[in-house]
């Protein structure tokens, strides 16, 4: 094998199983496809349960990819569809927390069960779905990647200050799960996204123009666009590949220069 081979082979998940939350679409369906290219095993896990099967049909991979119910939030739920990838395709070597909860709220009008739902689903979320990874990784290793946001160390003017503060948990449980689990031989990463174009950044937006109207969204990264989903999905392949085999509790700011501009 050439040197050159080797370096593309440090990037390929060919053999290993990797579960994805909020994989039916966006990001999280931009990974899936990703990751099927470099050929991993791949359980699109998705609140949306019809919707997983949508894209495990369009993906078309035959039996490398299969569709699973999770709520995140619900730690009997995240159970279940842990236990069902495992009959699937045997223990984890990756997991994806991408599942995540989107929408505005004025600090000063939101409910509190507005924001009990934003920490369920991002915070709890990770937490959750990170201990039944790491169940199935012990013993073996493997990589979790867990999709923050820019937001989360760079505030934004959005009225926004549930869904940051649920990211910034999702940091630290990234840097405390890296130190806990690296004896394992598990990698625990952040990556943190700027713009993106997909259906849940729209949907975000819009309810920010809702709240205080289009003079309060910020400027855009200095690259002047926002990302393509396949963009960040090939930071998230980095992290999980054993490209990164020696990268453990880093949070990779992925803004296309937004925070810099």
């Amino acid at each position: 094998m050439s040197r050159f081979d080797t370096a593309l082979a440090s990037f390929s998940l060919n053999g290993k199983v990797a579960l994805i939350t909020g994989a039916a679409s966006g990001l999280g369906k931009a990974t899936a496809e990703l990751f099927l290219d470099v050929g991993a095993r791949v359980v699109v896990a998705d609140l949306d349960g019809e919707a997983a099967k949508a894209t495990v049909e369009e993906l078309d991979v035959g039996d490398r990819a299969v569709a699973v119910h999770i709520d995140v939030a619900d730690e009997a739920a995240v159970k279940r569809a842990f236990a069902e990838s495992a009959t699937t395709f045997g223990p984890l070597d990756v997991l994806v927390n991408n599942a995540a909860y989107r929408n505005k709220a004025d600090t000063m009008s939101m409910s509190v069960e507005e924001w009990d739902r934003m920490q369920a689903v991002c915070s709890r979320g990770t937490f959750l779905c990170l201990r039944q990874a790491v169940e199935q990784m012990r013993g073996k290793g493997g990589s979790i990647v867990n999709i923050s946001s820019m937001s989360a160390q760079h505030p934004t003017i959005f009225p926004n200050m549930h869904y940051d503060a649920a990211k910034a948990g999702v940091d630290a449980i990234t840097r405390l799960a890296a130190v806990e689990f690296a004896k394992e031989g598990i990698r625990v990463n952040s990556v943190l996204p700027g713009g993106m174009t997909t259906p849940g950044v729209a949907k975000m937006h819009a309810s920010t123009v809702a709240i205080t109207g289009p003079a309060t969204i910020p400027g855009r990264s200095v690259m002047g666009r926002a990302a393509d989903p396949i963009e960040m999905a090939r930071a998230v392949l980095f992290l999980a590949s054993d490209a990164a085999s020696y990268i453990t509790g880093a949070e990779l700011l992925v803004d296309g220069g937004f925070t810099k501009g």
